[in-house]
């Protein structure tokens, strides 16, 4: 079943086996989501498609920023170059959050065909009526991207108010309360400084399927996915052009923003 792009705001899109979803997804991933409280779990840092990759090490110089949020409040990680996993903490309290931002990773499209493929995916295809309005090709398009990545690994039974609170990251997905619950429906809101991504599409993979479900944002940032066990992974993309001093030089500069979490009956 092929992805309609062209689907208004809060409407559904059910992907399975697409070839063309993104296969370079990054995302921070725990070892269990749920454990007892006190019992070491290890965050990974994964890259690869569908919630399914390689384990990549926590390189400090490509970091910008490693912290975690428990019920003490939110402190910084201090990792160690090389370790995989990136980090293994002991749960405090009734969850943990752990997030990561990477410093900026730089590219080049000599591939137009990849280049086109990458914004379809992460429905930017406004991008491409950019080029086409300009009369530029689209070879060798150069991008700045970061990576922004949450992960929660959780103790239960209850739900702290403050997982549906904002870690104060660039571009991030912040659930509503309810989300842990199999049963119920998850609603996210995307935000980019704290403002809401209107319009913006919105991927929840499930782990061990090819199945992608996606959304487009309300006005409000809010995209609700319907109830089913996990785990999940979300992921989010905004994109600017060389306006931005991020872009540093570059045609553009990205912002791409994930979240793991599972849920329970």
């Amino acid at each position: 079943m092929l992805i309609r792009r062209s689907a208004p705001i809060g409407t559904l899109i059910l992907a399975v086996n697409c070839a063309s979803v993104s296969a370079h997804e990054f995302w921070l991933e725990p070892e269990r989501f749920a454990a007892p409280e006190g019992t070491s779990v290890g965050f990974e840092i994964r890259i690869g498609q569908y919630f399914n990759g390689r384990n990549y090490p926590y390189i400090e110089r490509e970091t910008e920023a490693f912290i975690k949020r428990t019920d003490a409040g939110i402190d910084s990680i201090n990792a160690v170059t090389g370790d995989k996993p990136a980090v293994t903490l002991e749960l405090e309290g009734r969850a943990t959050w752990v997030a990561y931002t990477s410093n900026d990773f730089n590219i080049r499209f000599r591939d137009t065909e990849k280049f086109t493929n990458y914004l379809n995916d992460e429905g930017l295809e406004w991008v491409l009526e950019w080029y086409k309005k300009q009369g530029k090709s689209l070879k060798d398009a150069t991008e700045s991207y970061y990576r922004h990545a949450k992960a929660l690994s959780w103790s239960g039974p209850e739900e702290p108010t403050w997982l549906s609170e904002p870690l104060g990251m660039r571009i991030e997905l912040v659930p509503d309360s309810g989300f842990l619950s199999c049963s119920s429906p998850a609603r996210f809101r995307a935000l980019y400084w704290g403002e809401p991504l209107e319009g913006h599409l919105v991927r929840r993979f499930r782990k061990g399927t090819e199945e992608v479900e996606e959304f487009r944002a309300d006005a409000q940032g809010y995209v609700e996915f319907p109830a089913g066990e996990g785990p999940f992974l979300l992921n989010v993309v905004h994109i600017e052009d060389a306006s931005n001093p991020r872009a540093m030089g570059k045609d553009w500069v990205s912002d791409w923003a994930s979240l793991t979490y599972t849920c329970t009956n």
